[in-house]
């Protein structure tokens, strides 16, 4: 586990990680753009339209993946930071206005999530556990907060056994105090992923990530799932 302090500067990182990229329109662009994709994707998975749902870490723009889910009548987002203030130096001001319109921040923390017990259809969490201080504290919250058989829409980086060798005996002490390690609280097995999320009480629907090779030497790869909370 990591420290509270460790946590913390992380999380300052990602603040201004976020400030500064909000004044460079090919970010904005790249980080939207991979959101609606993710959202694309999402909806497609889904056989049902869900009635509520909620994106935890949702990130200071305010938008996230749940931004781009205008058919869900009631959209929340949890974040640990409170969202960037859009002026019009900002790229894209208004896009990014309009789509966080309809969906209510909430500022609070993954691992103590403010909603109440089995009122969520769906939930996303993308790109957070690794730059988180409990991560397995945050998924068990989100299988308290969704309803029995609502759905959790979720990914990481994941890296092979040998780039997490780098990682931990290379990287962590060539690159201490950049960007690169000091957000960055974990770094993620997908096979320990996977057993994380089952200890939690879900059950995979679909997942795309690692074949046997690229666990053992590959490059690190994003690994998504749609999971399915235990009745």
């Amino acid at each position: 586990m990591v420290t509270a302090s460790q946590w913390r500067e992380a999380q300052a990182t990602e603040s201004d990680f976020y400030l500064g990229m909000s004044l460079s329109l090919p970010n904005t662009l790249d980080v939207l753009y991979q959101n609606a994709r993710k959202a694309q994707h999402l909806s497609l998975l889904l056989k049902a339209k869900p009635k509520t749902a909620v994106e935890i870490g949702l990130g200071p723009f305010g938008v996230g993946v749940i931004g781009f889910l205008p058919e869900i009548p009631l959209r929340l987002g949890v974040d640990p930071e409170p969202p960037i203030t859009l002026d019009f130096n900002v790229p894209l001001h208004d896009f990014i206005a309009e789509r966080r319109r309809h969906v209510k921040y909430v500022v609070g923390v993954g691992e103590n999530i403010p909603l109440t017990s089995e009122s969520m259809d769906l939930a996303i969490c993308c790109n957070v556990v690794d730059h988180a201080f409990e991560p397995d504290k945050i998924l068990r919250e989100i299988a308290r907060i969704l309803r029995p058989g609502g759905f959790l829409f979720f990914d990481v980086d994941t890296f092979s056994l040998l780039g997490l060798l780098k990682w931990h005996t290379w990287t962590k002490r060539r690159h201490k105090g950049e960007l690169l390690v000091t957000a960055h609280t974990y770094r993620m097995f997908e096979p320990d992923v996977g057993r994380r999320l089952r200890l939690a009480g879900f059950e995979v629907v679909q997942y795309t990530g690692h074949n046997w090779l690229s666990l053992c030497v590959g490059h690190f790869r994003i690994s998504k799932f749609l999971l399915r909370k235990r009745r």
